[in-house]
């Protein structure tokens, strides 16, 4: 009877965590390979402003390698393009969508996004 118990109950805390899991997720992109981070940057951030005044959003800021768009719509999604160098050189643009919205509502970020980094 306590095998059964402990059983049950470490099945509730598993079922536990993955509500808590499944409450937020990630979408991640490989965007390519980019000649210049200057470029990889640019394009991002033409991205992210076009995005925020299409579908409306948060703000807009950069880093050194990195831009972050926040609160974007629908479902309040938390993105970040990352430019890291290559040690063969050359850069690699990449794509985080994170929020706490419907997987729908993340890929639809992640795919408009994509399309405007690519120019579309």
């Amino acid at each position: 009877m306590i095998r059964h118990t402990q059983f049950i109950a470490g099945l509730f805390g598993l079922a536990m965590l993955a509500s808590t899991a499944s409450a937020e997720g990630y979408s991640v992109s490989n965007l390519g390979y980019m000649d210049s981070r200057e470029t990889c940057r640019l394009q991002a951030e033409l991205a992210l402003r076009r995005y925020v005044q299409s579908d409306g959003g948060g703000e807009v800021s950069s880093a050194t390698w990195s831009i972050y768009g926040w609160d974007l719509r629908p479902g309040d999604q938390d993105v970040v393009f990352m430019c890291p160098s290559l040690d063969a050189g050359g850069y690699q643009a990449l794509l985080v969508v994170h929020g706490e919205g419907s997987e729908d509502q993340r890929i639809y970020t992640k795919d408009q996004l994509k399309a405007y980094f690519n120019g579309n």
